[in-house]
């Protein structure tokens, strides 16, 4: 059985010749690796540290797996942390205003929540219980060092590493509308906010837009708070806010912006969980080339983060990223040779289930037009469109068809039936 190693590593794994590296231990680079060897594909799994140290981690991101990536992990056997706490068969949305725009729906698939700290973790461990081989580098690779691992193996696919990435994979321009942050962003954990089983989606207009999650964490369920605030606006504050001050800041920002998030609070109780439970930045959306030839004459194939990073405002980041897992793994198992041209036609393919979702998730950082404003005020009426609505985080390639055309909007809106739609 293979096990954890350091450095560059020795072994090289079975299954086809020499093996797949794949470099990051995110959800993209752990669905890959389990994907493969739950389909005899010999691999190699680079990250910078070990599970243990991922359990001791800060919190990496907030992140909602809907039912398509919960029946991947069911797949590999994977599941863990069921938990019906955090498990959110509601969905509830209001927009800000006099009087707010609000509905609510019951959700088929519901969405899990689970701190990546524990979650990714217990991915590895399934990986090297299962014979797989883990190398813990330590700190993030380089594009030189990624070359040197390349020699051990047919293909690398990298799924994270923030120098590799930007010596290896250039900002595709053509698929990547933003050249700075839209959406200044605070990702916590906090106590003293309790709203149940409930997925709670708030829109200020002009400010910015806050979700909260149920959450499994090392301390039990507590409320995953993210908000994204638009550079120069009222929400901005909390996203600059020290960690001692940053409750206190939000709680202030959600009685005037998410004022149905607000009444639910304790205000006596409501804290940050943790100095490490806290994440405040900023993402520029980008697309990048998938594909690098190395000089060792191996190719690199980016997935996950590597590859594209949309602003986290309609849930989609590890969702897509699993998605993009699942399709190259079944490409690498239907085998090489792992050249070029076989890392572009794996790259067109991840694209189809990619370009929705980015086109999607751009267009969301900019108003509304107004026949989605139409559909909101719809759903605000009309309990089918209500359901509608709420399900499309769960379904991006229908979302994006559905946003971006104002005829089928209008078909729905004015046709008094119940929309017709197929779920992915």
């Amino acid at each position: 059985m293979a096990g954890i190693g350091t450095g560059t590593g020795t072994g090289i794994g079975t299954g086809i010749g020499m093996g797949i590296g794949i470099v990051g231990a995110g959800i993209s680079g752990l669905t890959l690796a389990l994907r493969l060897q739950q389909l005899g594909v010999g691999t190699t799994l680079y990250c910078e540290g070990d599970a243990d140290a991922l359990r001791k981690g800060r919190l990496p991101a907030t992140v909602v797996r809907m039912g398509h990536t919960q029946a991947r992990e069911r797949e590999l056997g994977s599941e863990h942390y069921r938990d019906p706490a955090c498990l959110m068969s509601t969905a509830k949305l209001s927009i800000k205003g006099e009087p707010p725009l609000e509905f609510a729906a019951t959700i088929a698939e519901p969405f899990h929540a689970v701190d990546l700290r524990l979650l990714l973790p217990a991915f590895m461990d399934d990986y090297v219980r299962r014979g797989g081989e883990l190398v813990v580098s330590g700190s993030a690779p380089d594009a030189a060092q990624v070359d040197r691992w390349s020699e051990r193996h047919e293909l690398m696919v990298v799924a994270a590493g923030r120098r590799s990435v930007s010596e290896l994979f250039p900002r595709d321009a053509a698929r990547s509308p933003y050249d700075r942050p839209q959406r200044l962003l605070a990702a916590g954990l906090y106590r003293g906010l309790d709203l149940g089983a409930v997925f709670s989606y708030n829109i200020s207009g002009g400010a910015g837009e806050i979700f909260q999650a149920p959450m499994l964490t090392r301390e039990g369920i507590v409320s995953a708070i993210l908000v994204e605030a638009i550079p120069g606006g009222p929400l901005e504050p909390v996203t600059r806010a020290p960690g001692d001050a940053v409750a206190a800041t939000l709680l202030a920002l959600l009685r005037e912006h998410a004022p149905r998030l607000a009444e639910g609070v304790d205000a006596a109780a409501f804290e940050l969980v943790g100095p490490d439970d806290l994440l405040q930045g900023a993402v520029t959306p980008t697309v990048r080339g998938p594909v690098a030839e190395l000089p060792s004459g191996r190719v690199a194939l980016a997935v996950g983060d590597a590859w594209i990073v949309n602003d986290p405002i309609t849930g989609q980041g590890a969702n897509l990223g699993s998605r993009c897992a699942w399709i190259a793994a079944e490409a690498i198992a239907a085998g090489g040779p792992y050249d070029a041209a076989f890392a572009r036609a794996t790259a067109e393919r991840m694209w189809e289930a990619g370009r929705p979702v980015t086109e999607w998730t751009n267009a969301f950082l900019q108003p509304p037009p107004p026949h989605v404003v139409n559909l909101l005020v719809a759903a605000a009426g009309r309990q089918e469109i209500a359901d509608l609505v709420l399900s499309l985080f769960s379904d991006p390639p229908y979302a994006w068809g559905l946003l971006s055309s104002p005829e089928e909007i209008a078909r729905i809106v004015d046709g008094g039936g119940r929309p017709l739609y197929d779920r992915v």
